[in-house]
């Protein structure tokens, strides 16, 4: 972490909440629209984080032995997050890093940051009797990107894509996986990219159009080629996931990491 931080990333990290809530409440009644929540979790469903109905569906009960591990699960995460910015700040600034150097250093940051707010959320709701379901699935043990997008990053996200896009276009799948990456896309530059136009002026429109386009065509290729040819599908996950990945943490996702020099 830089020594001081300026103004504009604390304002970036908050316009960034702004425009997640705010992006929720719209997903939410899409997904309502879609598929209405079931009437004995109707409440729920509208105060807590959830996308999707179908993520309800997922939610397991909350005990009081649940309380602890999810607790060290928060604790490990945080010291995790803390501990990886700090080093990975250092070692930005011995080296110079800036630009693309920066941004894939912000990768495991990001990736840390996101295994912080799921035992956080879990633990929020903990009093309501119900356990949130993860947010990632094992995200290295992906299979290609079809596997990574689809079954480990952002579970609540895939669980909204299935339910509002997925579903209705079953009958033309390959259609479906454009349109869900399109709205990727459009998700994106909504909360990173016009957070950053409105903290700083800084145009950046189009990089996270690009990024996920990318992540489309990745897809199709690994199908089209890639579906017989098991650890060459891993690799080509992985290069297509993280060899853009400077179109994704951008200055706006780093500055609302507190990772932007």
């Amino acid at each position: 972490m830089p020594p001081t931080v300026a103004p504009n990333d604390w304002r970036m990290t908050l316009t960034f909440c702004l425009l997640i809530l705010l992006l929720v409440v719209l997903q939410k009644l899409a997904g309502a629209a879609r598929k209405p929540p079931p009437a004995a979790a109707r409440r729920f469903f509208w105060a807590c984080p959830l996308m999707a109905t179908d993520s309800v569906a997922r939610i397991t009960p909350g005990g009081q032995g649940v309380f602890v591990p999810t607790l060290a699960r928060l604790a490990v995460a945080v010291a995790g997050f803390l501990a990886a910015h700090w080093l990975l700040g250092k070692a930005a600034r011995m080296l110079g890093a800036n630009g693309i150097g920066l941004s894939y250093l912000g990768a495991p940051i990001l990736w840390l940051a996101s295994l912080v707010f799921s035992p956080l959320a879990q633990l929020i709701y903990l009093p309501s009797g119900r356990l949130l379901p993860e947010v990632h699935d094992n995200l290295f043990a992906a299979r290609g990107v079809a596997d990574f997008w689809g079954q480990r990053w952002n579970l609540w996200m895939s669980d909204w894509f299935r339910q509002v896009i997925f579903r209705p276009m079953r009958r033309r799948p390959g259609l479906a996986v454009a349109v869900v990456f399109l709205v990727s896309g459009v998700i994106h530059e909504f909360v990173i990219n016009l957070g950053l136009w409105i903290v700083t002026g800084r145009n950046q429109f189009g990089s996270m159009m690009v990024y996920f386009g990318l992540q489309a065509v990745g897809l199709f290729i690994e199908r089209a080629w890639l579906a017989e040819h098991t650890r060459l599908k891993r690799v080509w996950g992985w290069i297509v996931v993280l060899g853009p990945v400077p179109l994704l943490i951008n200055e706006g996702l780093l500055r609302t990491l507190h990772f932007w020099p």
